[in-house]
């Protein structure tokens, strides 16, 4: 599909596809922002977004995480590598930063601030630190997702690499001291003119294999 036929969400998604080969050509600084913040709008439990996203641009860090990633040097090649990071901080202070900013935007009485606090804290407050990571890990690929369709969407390529090995990207990133750790890393740019990969059509399930409950 040419870039100049992209009109719709469907096109959009036809479109994208797991970029084997980047070129040289670098995503310009207002359109990362613009995934970025697109990316920040993302659906996420409680909305508390329990994660980061670290933007690495410089190639010799980039080159060091290939090792760590079987080998695949689109790790390096890139215009931009981001890495999807788990937020294990403190709970509980993470729900009270959310729920004062909450409060800034939202007239609410303090006995309805408290109870929607009181409830996160509930679910979340006792989460063991496996749980956690369970828990932010699967908020930050709802997160990825909304990066990975914002992003075919301006025409950028990317590529989700789960193929990595956490602990090693958690070393070289030094992620221990900001409480971070790596739950999946994804490259960014534009495809290479010799990517094969674009000229193959785009395989999925059947809606009626895909779908259960409705007569398709």
């Amino acid at each position: 599909m040419q870039s100049e036929s992209i009109h719709t969400l469907q096109d959009t998604l036809y479109w994208r596809y797991a970029v084997r080969r980047f070129s040289n050509k670098q995503v310009s600084d207002e359109t990362l922002t613009e995934i970025l913040n697109n990316t920040r709008l993302s659906a996420s439990s409680y909305g508390l977004q329990p994660y980061k996203i670290i933007v690495i641009k410089d190639h010799t860090l980039k080159n060091q995480l290939v090792e760590y990633s079987f080998g695949q040097n689109k790790v390096a090649d890139n215009s931009h590598l981001l890495v999807f990071a788990a937020d294990m901080s403190c709970i509980t202070t993470m729900i009270d930063n959310h729920t004062q900013r909450y409060s800034l935007y939202n007239d609410l009485s303090d006995e309805r601030l408290i109870s929607i606090k009181n409830s996160m804290l509930d679910a979340l407050s006792s989460l063991t630190t496996d749980k956690q990571y369970k828990w932010a890990s699967e908020q930050a690929y709802i997160a990825l997702s909304t990066l990975l369709i914002s992003a075919a969407s301006l025409q950028i390529d990317t590529c989700p690499i789960g193929g990595i090995e956490h602990q090693e990207y958690d070393r070289i990133l030094d992620l221990d001291g900001l409480q971070l750790k790596t739950v999946i890393a994804c490259p960014i740019g534009y495809r290479h003119p010799f990517d094969y990969s674009a000229l193959r059509y785009k395989i999925r399930r059947p809606l009626n294999e895909l779908v259960l409950g409705m007569e398709l």
